[in-house]
């Protein structure tokens, strides 16, 4: 019986996991550029069943729950819709980032709602600095702002400089943004943009949200099991003392 509780406390502790990455995937469906996050499982303990007390042949296995053995997350393209800011860029390609510089080093995003600060530097949301595909800040002369499909940035009709398109791996660190140790620039020709848009978050709200309902349920499900076996094993005892 105690096996029954280990493997529906296993459950309960797995969902709650499970929850809170669906959770922070819904609370995170209309941020730009959010790339939704999975959970990967396997068995805690599987056990080989064996005809005539263990010595016979194999008939099976028992499982005792799951647990959750890591996290990814889906780098799919999101929606992209037009904005109409000369500054705004969206990514094209499942792959791709770009690179801002912050005081804790570069960090990359997908996130290409730019603008521009006092300096005249181009900057993300946090006001960290869009690095160009040279590694460095861009600074932008007053001016009419185009900018094309390759990132080629242009004021007043003259290229003043190339926003870079970094692709590697990535781990999420927060706020939208992510390090990677091996980031390299990709070429002009492997890049495809889209100016004045940005790209939408890639998760399904409906989606995550019908998931949310099925894993409350399991959860408590997975309770009632616990306390189930919890009654089992008290009239178990009470018997046994009679």
């Amino acid at each position: 019986m105690n096996r029954g509780i280990y493997a529906a406390a296993t459950a309960m502790q797995t969902s709650q996991r499970w929850l809170d990455v669906v959770t922070n995937n819904l609370s995170n469906a209309n941020t730009t550029g959010y790339k939704r996050d999975v959970v990967a499982f396997n068995d805690t303990y599987v056990r080989e069943l064996r005809a005539q007390g263990g010595a016979g042949e194999g008939i099976g296995s028992m499982g005792s729950g799951m647990y959750v053995k890591g996290e990814g997350t889906i780098r799919d393209k999101g929606a992209i819709f037009r904005t109409n800011n000369p500054l705004d860029l969206a990514i094209e390609m499942d792959h791709g980032m770009f690179a801002i510089e912050t005081p804790q080093g570069v960090r990359y995003t997908r996130d290409g709602a730019f603008s521009l600060n006092s300096a005249g530097q181009m900057v993300n949301n946090g006001g960290g600095l869009v690095l160009s595909d040279r590694g460095t800040p861009i600074t932008l002369p007053p001016g009419q702002i185009e900018i094309n499909s390759k990132g080629e940035i242009l004021v007043g009709g003259r290229t003043i400089a190339t926003v870079g398109v970094f692709d590697g791996s990535f781990q999420k660190q927060g706020s939208n943004l992510y390090t990677s140790v091996d980031a390299s620039v990709l070429s002009r020709d492997d890049v495809e943009l889209r100016p004045m848009s940005l790209e939408g978050s890639n998760v399904n709200a409906i989606d995550a949200m019908v998931e949310m309902i099925s894993l409350q349920r399991g959860f408590e499900m997975a309770q009632r099991t616990v306390l189930s076996e919890d009654e089992a094993s008290q009239r178990l005892i009470q018997s046994l003392q009679r």
